[in-house]
C-alpha cells in the first residue's frame, strides 16, 4: 500500500497563490483582447473614411480639371 507523501501547508499556499495570479492574469488578457478587437473595428473604419475621402478628392480634381474656369466663359449674351 502506498504511504501519502507528508502534506505541506506551504506547497497548498504556494499552489494556491499561483491559481490566483493565473486567474487575474487571464482577467487581463480577456480586457487586452476586447481593446485590441475594439482597436482594429476603429481602424477599419478610419481606413474605410479615409479611402472614401481619397475617392471623393479624385472626383473634384478630374471635376475641376475637365469643368472650365467661369470667369473664362462668355456671358450668354455676349
Amino acid at each position: 500500500m502506498p504511504t501519502n507523501p507528508p502534506h505541506d501547508s506551504n506547497v497548498d499556499d504556494r499552489l494556491i497563490n499561483f491559481e490566483m495570479h493565473i486567474a487575474h492574469l487571464q482577467r487581463v488578457v480577456d480586457q487586452l483582447n476586447e481593446v485590441v478587437t475594439e482597436q482594429a473595428k476603429r481602424q477599419d473604419r478610419m481606413q474605410n473614411t479615409i479611402n472614401q475621402l481619397q475617392n471623393k478628392i479624385k472626383e473634384m480634381k478630374v471635376e475641376k480639371e475637365t469643368s472650365s474656369d467661369p470667369l473664362d466663359e462668355k456671358p450668354p449674351h455676349y
